[in-house]
């Protein structure tokens, strides 16, 4: 890139992009690895209730990646917590582990057996410091490898309007790293549920790295979501062209936590193509990734070549 804009020069480490290894090497030659224009890629996005039940919760998803897989999707994508929600912030830093460990080798096993990339939304994954855990979102790929994970870099802490009092930094330590991979269904950037409220985030990944396809999953509370997730998903695709796949936790997991649903899919013109009858339901919906489609609306409307950076960071510096 030929000039940084003032925040980038800023906060260099926050903002330093990791690009995971390509898959490619491992997939058959006539499997495409970013889709086929002629044959858009199916994909499926997941709704659930996440319980105290690690087992259920397996369950609950080993049932999900086999209706995927009865669909000919290549990628599922689940929700943020899919694997635990506790009734206290302290239960996830309790049932945290490694990234290796036996909970998402199990998940590991369902994407082989199946034969379809996992989107896993968000581990808790052991953190760094005492007390405190990752909020981990993972991709694996067909074979059960791990390809690719993000660590939610903005942290929920809220006090909802008519809603309950957030505080995610308490048990979670924050990622500092965009990461982008390549996938079936096109080249990923990942982002995490409240992420989705800061969209420079969303235009770096875009305009800088090129990605096509963005990652929401999420577990909005009932009060949020019901005012702006929709139409925080619809904006994000439309300002960066890209695909918005937001799954997302639904209904009550217990006596003091209730989720609002509404797991979807947004293709770059705004549009809801995928979302599911029941907006609490457990279940899917799919669609097709259409990457000669997204094309052809970026050339139409080619917004990226339209930006005037120059005057952004001057505007940055005056700021």
């Amino acid at each position: 890139m030929a000039r940084r804009a003032a925040w980038f020069r800023h906060a260099p480490h926050l903002y330093r992009v990791v690009r995971r290894m390509n898959p490619a090497e491992r997939m058959p030659r006539h499997a495409s690895l970013h889709g086929d224009a002629a044959e858009p890629t199916r994909v499926a996005v997941a709704q659930m209730t996440s319980t105290s039940s690690k087992e259920g919760n397996l369950k609950t998803i080993s049932d999900l990646v086999e209706q995927a897989a009865a669909e000919r999707c290549r990628v599922l994508f689940l929700p943020e917590c899919f694997a635990y929600i506790g009734e206290k912030p302290t239960d996830a830093v309790e049932q945290a582990q490694a990234i290796t460990g036996p909970l998402m080798q199990k998940y590991q096993e369902l994407a082989k057996k199946w034969k379809v990339w996992l989107n896993l939304g968000g581990f808790h994954e052991v953190g760094n410091a005492p007390g405190k855990i990752f909020n981990t979102q993972l991709l694996l790929d067909d074979g059960g490898e791990i390809v690719s994970t993000y660590r939610k870099v903005h942290l929920f802490d809220v006090n909802v309007p008519n809603g309950p009092v957030l505080m995610e930094s308490k048990t979670t330590t924050p990622g500092e790293q965009l990461v982008t991979c390549d996938t079936p269904a096109g080249k990923m950037g990942l982002t995490t549920c409240y992420d989705v409220r800061f969209p420079l985030m969303y235009q770096i990944l875009r305009h800088k790295h090129n990605v096509q396809l963005l990652t929401v999953p999420s577990a909005f509370t009932k009060v949020t979501g019901a005012a702006h997730w929709e139409v925080l998903l619809r904006a994000r695709a439309i300002e960066t062209q890209c695909y918005v796949v937001a799954s997302a936790q639904a209904g009550k997991h217990n006596a003091k936590r209730e989720s609002y649903g509404h797991s979807m899919v947004v293709n770059p013109w705004g549009e809801v193509v995928a979302k599911l009858d029941d907006p609490t339901a457990t279940g899917i919906a799919t669609c097709t990734i259409d990457l000669e489609s997204l094309r052809s609306i970026r050339e139409r409307m080619p917004v990226h070549l339209h930006r005037k950076t120059g005057l952004y960071e001057q505007w940055e510096n005056l700021a």
